[in-house]
């Protein structure tokens, strides 16, 4: 049970204010019991009253977590309902921004960039923030703050409607205004003037080299350069008859094709990006450092509750300022140090109506950044590189990332999890081979992700469609910072740019070879069969 005993729960869960104020976050919420190493209790579950909790530490609880959405009577809630039948009993959501970062200076960075964001985009009052209880910050904008309904290219959206889809997009939204506003162009992190982290910090707290933190941009087209540009063609010119001519080659020397006399080369000038231009910047990538984890979040996505215990600190998620982050510290969130102050997540007392309508309208006007390239969005366009294959490509072809993956994961399970579902699909499984795999996946995971996150991430990649390939090999996001990147020592990962095509290769590998070896196979036993003829006819002849 980690740093947590039975007389530090009970000592912690049988303070007064510690229960009504959970009691008081958990109205009209599902809520998720869990019993120490044994798991997560049978869901939907609720709190109705400040003794339900104390009732429920007694029989072996250690932490308690609560849906972001608002339900008409969670008790309904069922993983068999279908979108419409749970839309019927949503009746609002919560914004929840969860930041997850493994550098505790970035991590309080990171929040309090993210509070200042959403401040600038109108977001004032209606902000609050938490310690997650071990890495990271929970900030938080309740349903009360959000318009009714938004206009958006002329049609008109109920946003209670719009989950998960709108959290999305509010936090694809936000990292990449952190991106363009809080950083100069060497990567640095500046608020208001003053360098709030510079970017050399960030490389000796991470380990990371530029590339990993950062996107290189054109200054002129303001388009990524993904790596130095080479000049695609060369060109040559016939010093005899001054025809010209244009030719994807590497060669010093090459014969005109009129006269067929020696012709000059001609040097064109590499420049780095496409269009011309040699001017770029660097801009800072968020997500290099912290993963937001509301990205991938799906219906009765839940998080931890504010003054609920973690099993694996023992420190408590608590609430307090957010224009205070910096003086915060896990020293804080001792439950002998904590106190229940006016400052609570998610406070619909505090919040404003309609004070983030603004940060609506914005996010669903933005174009995410981080999200696809333009090269990325040319490979979805390819269909015959991303084309779904009839026949499910067998396990055994997949390659060594998603098999190391498969064999269990201690972090980034969630992660790790998007990028399965999604390669699963593009190599051609379906929907009930996939659930099954991931369940059993599951099983073999530290800290099992729970049940009906998976069903419902399923669910939801079912009803919309989501037929994306798994992210590529250089988002370092999923495969290198998971520490299951095998790029260096595989020779097909090294020509391949996403693991479904590793998989679809060595597929076609094998095909291509099936001719040869029933060739060979035939030609064997056509030799046996002559053998045995030869054979055969000498024992006639000697007798």
């Amino acid at each position: 049970m980690g740093e947590l005993s039975i007389s530090s729960l009970l000592l912690h869960y049988k303070r007064e204010d510690v229960r009504q104020a959970m009691c008081d976050g958990a109205l009209d919420k599902e809520i998720a019991i869990r019993y120490s190493d044994n798991g997560y209790g049978k869901r939907p579950d609720m709190i109705s009253t400040p003794a339900d909790i104390l009732e429920f530490v007694k029989k072996g609880a250690t932490s308690f977590h609560a849906s972001e959405e608002l339900w008409i009577n969670a008790m309904q809630l069922s993983p068999s309902l279908s979108r419409r039948e749970l839309e019927e009993l949503r009746r609002g959501w919560d914004l929840v921004l969860d930041i997850d970062c493994p550098y505790w200076e970035l991590s309080k960075t990171t929040a309090k960039l993210m509070v200042k964001a959403l401040n600038d985009n109108g977001v004032n009052k209606s902000v609050s923030i938490k310690f997650s209880g071990n890495k990271g910050f929970h900030i938080g904008v309740p349903f009360e703050a959000f318009p009714k309904k938004i206009n958006i290219k002329g049609e008109i959206l109920e946003i209670e409607k719009l989950f998960p889809d709108a959290a999305r997009k509010v936090a694809l939204y936000i990292v990449d205004y952190i991106a363009n506003n809080y950083c100069d162009t060497q990567g640095n992190i500046i608020i208001d003037g003053k360098t709030v982290i510079s970017l050399q910090k960030i490389k000796e707290l991470t380990g990371k080299d530029i590339t990993e933190l950062t996107k290189r941009i054109c200054l002129n087209c303001k388009k990524e350069i993904k790596e130095k540009a080479k000049a695609q063609k060369t060109d040559f010119i016939c010093t005899r008859c001054e025809n010209r001519e244009s030719v994807e080659t590497e060669d010093e020397m090459r014969k005109c094709g009129k006269c067929n006399s020696l012709m000059q080369k001609i040097e064109n000038k590499k420049t780095l990006c496409s269009c011309g231009s040699n001017n770029a910047y660097y801009k800072f990538n968020p997500l290099s450092i912290v993963d937001v984890d509301t990205i991938l979040i799906s219906s009765r996505h839940l998080y931890r509750m504010e003054f609920s215990m973690h099993e694996k600190s023992g420190l408590v998620s608590v609430p307090f300022n957010p224009q205070k982050i910096d003086l915060f510290e896990k020293e804080n969130a001792k439950s002998e140090n904590v106190k229940v102050s006016k400052f609570r997540f998610l406070d619909r007392t505090q919040c404003i109506p309609n004070e983030a309508r603004d940060l609506f309208l914005k996010a669903y006007d933005y174009n995410p950044v981080y999200i696809m390239d333009e090269e990325e969005s040319k490979r979805l366009e390819n269909k015959k590189e991303f084309e779904v294959p009839e026949k499910a490509i067998p396990e055994e072809l997949f390659p060594p990332c998603i098999k190391k993956g498969l064999s269990g994961m201690e972090d980034g399970k969630k992660r790790f999890m998007f990028a399965l579902v999604n390669f699963l699909q593009s190599v051609g499984w379906d929907a009930e081979m996939i659930e099954k795999r991931i369940i059993e996946w599951n099983k073999k995971n530290k800290d099992p992700i729970r049940e009906q996150y998976i069903l419902g991430h399923l669910r939801y990649q079912k009803q919309h469609k989501k037929n994306a390939p798994p992210p590529n090999c250089d988002n370092n996001m999923y495969y290198k910072d998971l520490g299951i990147c095998f790029r260096d020592s595989d020779n097909l990962c090294q020509k391949i740019k996403n693991p479904a095509q590793y998989a679809k290769k060595k597929e076609w590998a094998i095909k291509q070879n099936k001719p040869k070896e029933r060739a060979k196979k035939e030609k064997k036993e056509k030799v046996v069969v002559e053998n045995k003829e030869n054979n055969s006819d000498n024992e006639v002849k000697e007798k």
